[in-house]
């Protein structure tokens, strides 16, 4: 959840965290809000269209911040910034002290003469928190997803349906074609593409199998991809990757790797019930998520692992080729020994669910596996081997089983499997 603070020039960021330092705290805990503080001497310097998007909620920290917020509403482009499902309003926060809540009168007063619907949320911090979390519940999940062409042939089991995606979660799914992509790559600048592939050498312990044309690719594909998922206003996409690597000769795993990284939920193979998982464990936990493949178990651990890996996760990275086809690039990442959540959500009206905590052991390599690799101190013979919810499943870092459960028992159809 995105929240801006604003606050008077009378005031400072360290007076704004300090005076509302539980409610801060608690809106970063419990409802994941990624905080930006503005003060109204920004007024003429600062350049609020980089804001890009409507915030989720607006936290009014003093008074005197009308013409701040009215400067930012007209910078931000709304028409195009929030999704068709989305409504435009406005959510404010205002407890009342420093002549917030005047201030935020005044602009409920100012919405509702440009024909905006505004609502201040005003009372206890236990009554805000708890008002938030209600209000975006419901609306965690509302977005747009884009299909890279079809799922892989080899996913019989991984689809969603979509009017039901649309009809319960507000998710509007987008069908791209692949050929969109193919020539887009071609029109991407070899200037631009050198310089993140300059960026990701600079974030690479080494580089193996890539040559410096196969990473040249690789970054153009994710400029494109990048560029497809801005013109049509994508929350996530998934993507057929092995067609791209039959037409271009590269990889998606570095372009899923990075979008991921800035927000953009990317999974790979067209596998729809993963990409969902992936998007859950962002809107809901906050985190960016690990897609896998279940690949070596014992009676005490599980490995997973696959080749693409958003890099914020890693402690650090290698840059080798894609594993089957041994051509392109892709992210061997060696992962933190910290607890993980493992998860699934699935079922074509994602009417089933697997979850569980484990810690990770170790981060191993071996020439037989996808590039990023990692074990898990969990037995999950009994649900894999018997109940699976399709192949790819996905690892969160941090413990979250709790938040998904809570979230699911909303949800009265979903079943859960447990280990």
């Amino acid at each position: 959840m995105k929240t801006i603070i604003l606050r008077s020039s009378f005031q400072t960021d360290e007076f704004v965290r300090t005076e509302y330092a539980d409610l801060i705290q608690r809106l970063e805990k419990e409802c994941h809000a990624e905080i930006k503080i503005i003060g109204d001497e920004s007024v003429e310097t600062q350049n609020f269209a980089s804001l890009q998007a409507l915030p989720d909620a607006f936290m009014i920290a003093t008074g005197g911040v009308e013409n701040l917020f009215k400067r930012i509403w007209e910078a931000i482009d709304v028409e195009t910034t929030c999704s068709p499902h989305r409504t435009k309003t406005v959510t404010m926060i205002a407890d009342g002290r420093n002549n917030s809540l005047a201030a935020a009168l005044e602009i409920l007063t100012y919405l509702g003469n440009v024909g905006v619907e505004g609502k201040i949320l005003h009372g206890t911090n236990d009554e805000i928190v708890s008002t938030l979390l209600e209000t975006f519940q419901e609306m965690s999940l509302q977005g747009r997803i884009g299909l890279f062409g079809q799922p892989s042939d080899w996913l019989i089991a991984s689809g969603v349906d979509r009017g039901f995606l649309r009809q319960h979660y507000g998710i509007e799914t987008i069908d791209i074609e692949l050929q969109r992509l193919i020539e887009g790559i071609k029109t991407v600048s070899k200037t631009e593409a050198e310089e993140v592939m300059q960026t990701l050498l600079k974030r690479a312990k080494a580089v193996e199998e890539p040559t410096s044309a196969d990473l040249l690719e690789a970054a153009k594909a994710y400029l494109a991809i990048k560029r497809i998922c801005q013109e049509e206003r994508l929350d996530a996409m998934t993507i057929r990757c092995f067609d791209i690597v039959k037409a271009c000769g590269t990889t998606s795993c570095l372009a899923l790797a990075l979008l991921n990284d800035e927000g953009i939920v990317a999974g790979c193979e067209g596998d729809m019930q993963t990409l969902m998982s992936m998007y859950l464990a962002k809107r809901i936990c906050g985190e960016t998520a690990f897609m896998a493949n279940p690949s070596q178990l014992t009676d005490k651990t599980s490995m997973l692992a696959h080749c693409t890996i958003p890099l914020t996760m890693c402690d650090e990275i290698r840059l080798r080729s894609h594993f089957e086809s041994g051509i392109g690039a892709a992210v061997q990442g060696v992962l933190p020994l910290m607890d993980y959540t493992l998860f699934k959500w699935g079922g074509e009206m994602l009417d089933r669910y697997f979850v569980t905590e484990a810690k990770a052991v170790e981060t191993p390599y071996s020439d037989h596996f996808c590039r990023t690799q990692i074990t898990l101190n969990v037995n999950l013979k009994p649900y894999l081997l018997q109940h699976s919810i399709g192949n790819h499943h996905v690892i969160i870092r941090g413990r979250h089983a709790e938040e998904i459960r809570r979230f699911m028992a909303e949800k009265s159809l979903v079943k859960r499997n447990e280990v």
